[in-house]
């Protein structure tokens, strides 16, 4: 069995993700693959996910730049995290040795090979940087537009509406108590890409119970995310809030509880998700209607605006991935992939073992 999700996301303040929280975890053994583009991280982490899954639950996550390529595998049962270590998510070692170990792919490059191409190497690196610099300033005036829909529309809820419906539908969806630790997890379910908004449904597809929040202006989603995994929390239950990256991963978009088989999933301008067998939820009655009629203009705007800055930021990363793959074959070229092979053999070995 395995799950999918993104290792986290580019906001104004730089890459966001939660993975560290994982790996703070003293349960848990984390490998740290450091090594550049090419060096073949993705591929051997595939080959260590494709062999614990066979009889175990494996969670892999993805890179929202080039969704083909793992950025990390969590194998559950063995309490072992495998992470790519580089920029720009960058994890060094907190308790080196004991908790988390560095591994080297560069060991297995051909410096000199590389070196012969140096000039090149550095053109389209640098190339990818600036790039990648572009797309980061179109994802924060998308994420401004996002939250000045956000703001508008948090200040128009009918919140005593909204909490009487939520102490109903607690009742509908939700046990007395339930069997874990009311452990809260942060996972990037939906994330910007070359390819557009992309949510890993592979995942929400193991839910049996699965309800649809439309909302176009983001804050009733949001909150009933929010208020459900509260509630959720409080009588036990382990939970799974995935962030908006459109709102600067400041609010939520998704709520899954794995021991109920029951998700929230919210579809908005950017995702516009549209699962198989789900229930929808009615949000425009939680809004004050007189209220978000001052706001009717500047929303419509802002939903315009937004699909048209999504689009800049997809065609950017789309134009940055095109320039990784450059560099890629440089790496490629100058690997050795025995070498590596070997390595992967033996990290397997090494897990098992633990």
């Amino acid at each position: 069995m395995s799950e999918k999700y993104f290792l986290g996301c580019m906001t104004q303040q730089g890459f966001s993700t939660e993975f560290g929280r994982l790996m703070e975890e003293k349960d848990r053994f984390t490998y740290i693959l450091k090594g550049g583009a090419g060096t073949g991280k993705s591929s051997l982490m595939k080959r260590i996910a494709n062999e614990f899954e066979k009889s175990g639950h494996v969670v892999r996550f993805y890179c929202s730049s080039d969704p083909e390529s793992l950025d990390a595998v969590l194998i559950e049962e063995m309490g072992v995290l495998i992470v790519d270590g580089t920029s720009p998510h960058v994890f060094d070692p907190v308790y080196p040795a004991v908790s988390q170990r560095i591994v080297d792919l560069g060991q297995f490059w051909d410096t000199e090979k590389l070196m012969m191409n140096k000039d090149d190497i550095i053109e389209v690196t640098d190339k990818n940087k600036s790039l990648l610099a572009r797309a980061k300033r179109f994802t924060t005036a998308l994420s401004n537009v996002c939250g000045d829909s956000f703001s508008c529309s948090r200040g128009c809820i009918d919140e005593e509406k909204l909490d009487a419906f939520l102490m109903r539908f607690y009742k509908k969806i939700l046990p007395r108590k339930g069997s874990g630790t009311g452990r809260k997890d942060i996972r990037q379910l939906s994330a910007l890409t070359e390819y557009g908004c992309l949510t890993h449904t592979e995942t929400i597809d193991c839910y049996i119970e699965k309800y649809l929040l439309h909302d176009d202006d983001f804050a009733c989603a949001h909150l009933i995310c929010e208020k459900t995994a509260a509630e959720a929390v409080r009588r036990g239950f382990d939970v799974i809030l995935s962030p908006c990256h459109g709102l600067n991963n400041t609010a939520y978009e998704h709520l899954l509880i794995p021991e109920l088989g029951l998700a929230l999933l919210s579809s908005t301008p950017l995702n516009k998700l549209v699962p198989e067998n789900c229930a929808k939820i009615n949000l425009s009655r939680f809004y004050d209607r007189s209220a978000i009629a001052r706001y009717r203009g500047r929303l419509k705007m802002n939903r315009l605006t937004m699909e048209s800055l999504a689009g800049e930021v997809y065609e950017t990363i789309k134009s940055a991935k095109a320039v990784h793959d450059d560099i890629e074959k440089y790496y490629i070229s100058a690997m050795d992939f025995d070498g590596l092979d070997k390595l992967a053999e033996k990290l397997i070995s090494e897990i098992k073992h633990r």
